[in-house]
């Protein structure tokens, strides 16, 4: 059994859906609808202003202020994650593997302390600084798991990610549906997910062939963060678009995360679907 854990430990992929679950179930309560009156009401208007309430141009500028940093969280990604990916071998990896652990242990308490403390998310330049510090972790975890596999297979699970984020957000920009009232059944699914995860994984470790059951939830994954990105995306957009729920002006940090983890996760299981190991 020792050996087989080993083999696991050092053989799969890190699935950072608890960084996901933490920020899920955060952003779930603060996302609620409120339709209160009397001194609940009273209580609601210390929130931050949403989005609804802003001027068009307001609103232009926290969209415009949120996709640029997604993007300089992405390039961010991108420059730590590839040199672990194309020039370092297995074994160094495995040698190696104690800085993949405290990277995830880092953005554990990155996450905790933006959830915890949201005073500190909401206030220059604290805000950036836990966010990048974050990313910059999160980007050793994308490349430890993505240097398991090769260079076409991580090629063509970052294009499927791209080209299945732009169509979801034209969708959900186009759309006339509203998906922001989705978010408590998405919370279920994504419960659901994590717990199919862990008996997979115990599975494994203990010697049982569970090759589909590991594709069904890599599949199952692929389809929740895809309708993740729709629902993150109109939630950004707020009434401008029609839509019932949205973040605040002040959350931007916490939009531009959600989509950001929405896409690496879609990268992460795309990945583990498709891709080919070394």
């Amino acid at each position: 059994f020792g050996s087989r854990l080993k083999t696991f430990v050092h053989g799969s992929d890190p699935v950072i859906l608890e960084v996901r679950f933490l920020f899920t179930s955060f952003n779930f309560s603060r996302t609620m609808s409120f339709e209160v009156g009397g001194d609940d009401a009273r209580e609601i208007e210390s929130f931050s202003t949403m989005v609804k309430d802003a001027t068009v141009e307001v609103r232009k500028g926290f969209i415009r202020k949120v996709y640029s940093i997604l993007t300089v969280q992405l390039l961010l990604t991108v420059i730590v994650a590839a040199p672990l990916t194309s020039m370092v071998s297995q074994s160094w990896l495995v040698a190696n593997s104690w800085i993949m652990y405290l990277s995830l242990g880092m953005t554990m308490v990155t996450m905790c302390a933006m959830v915890c403390c949201q005073n500190l998310t909401r206030s220059f330049p604290t805000n950036y600084i836990l966010l990048f510090v974050f990313t910059a972790f999160e980007g050793v975890c994308v490349g430890f798991v993505s240097a398991q596999y090769t260079w076409q297979s991580v090629v063509l699970a970052l294009g499927m990610t791209v080209l299945i984020f732009l169509c979801m957000t034209i969708f959900a920009w186009k759309s006339k549906t509203d998906f922001t009232g989705f978010g408590p059944y998405l919370f279920a699914a994504l419960m659901v997910l994590m717990v199919f995860g862990f008996v997979v994984s115990l599975l494994a470790m203990s010697g049982v062939q569970v090759y589909w059951a590991f594709m069904a939830y890599n599949l199952i994954g692929v389809i929740i963060f895809t309708f993740y990105i729709v629902y993150d995306t109109q939630l950004i957009i707020g009434e401008w678009g029609g839509h019932k729920h949205q973040f605040g002006i002040d959350d931007y940090v916490f939009a531009a995360l959600n989509l950001y983890l929405d896409i690496i996760n879609l990268f992460l299981f795309l990945l583990r679907l498709f891709g080919n190991r070394r």
